[in-house]
């Protein structure tokens, strides 16, 4: 019998609840800094966008040993929820985000950049964050006719690794009953990002304010 099974704290309906997360967001965020851009230890991070993807990319940083965890967003609330799960700097996205994160990690760059958002602009911005010779990973996924352009001659000379992600990468029989021992073991806080349950017919106000960005995650129970 596994630990999840013998756990006596939570009933079915919350561990699906919890399930929920790590089959989609959390596998996604923490798997891009674990498994697709491979965070060493000692590193210092930046991701872009902090909704439920990327709060998983700041637990995934922290349990990786990450030294510095940047979160940018737009929403100061969402940047307090990236606080409690592990960002160690906060940045305003409305501020010149790029010279911010530069200045908070001296002056060159970080290690490695996560852009979560889809938006081009933002990923220009997540790639001029990174420091020369560092790894710009993009998750977010946006418009098929969008692109973010690479200067010609400027691209070889950063060195710069960029890598998409899908779905961190996963091997989902083996990175599901991980993530959930990790959880188990309160090395990965899942709890804390249900800031709320719906319940079916809720559905349209949990849409509004996942548009709204009220939650860190919303889930629907039925």
């Amino acid at each position: 019998m596994t630990s999840i099974s013998k756990r006596t704290l939570l009933g079915w309906t919350a561990v699906a609840t919890v399930a929920a997360l790590v089959g989609c967001g959390v596998m996604t965020g923490v798997g891009a800094v674990t498994a697709t851009a491979r965070v060493r230890p000692g590193s210092t991070v930046a991701v872009f966008g902090c909704g439920g993807v990327g709060l998983s990319a700041i637990q995934g940083a922290r349990l990786v040993g990450a030294r510095r965890i940047i979160a940018v967003d737009m929403l100061g609330s969402k940047l307090e929820y990236a606080r409690h799960f592990g960002a160690t700097h906060t940045v305003l996205a409305g501020d010149d985000a790029v010279a911010t994160v530069k200045e908070m990690s001296d002056g060159w760059g970080v290690d490695y950049s996560f852009e979560v958002t889809g938006k081009p602009a933002v990923m220009e911005q997540a790639y001029a964050a990174t420091r020369r010779g560092g790894t710009v990973c993009i998750i977010g996924i946006g418009h098929y006719t969008e692109s973010f352009p690479l200067n010609a001659c400027g691209f070889p000379a950063d060195a710069k690794t960029v890598i998409g992600c899908m779905y961190g990468n996963a091997n989902f029989r083996v990175d599901m009953p991980n993530l959930l021992e990790l959880y188990l073991a309160r090395r990965l806080d899942l709890d804390a990002m249900i800031t709320r349950t719906y319940a079916i017919d809720d559905a349209p106000q949990a849409f509004d304010d996942l548009r709204a960005g009220v939650n860190a995650r919303g889930v629907i129970v039925f």
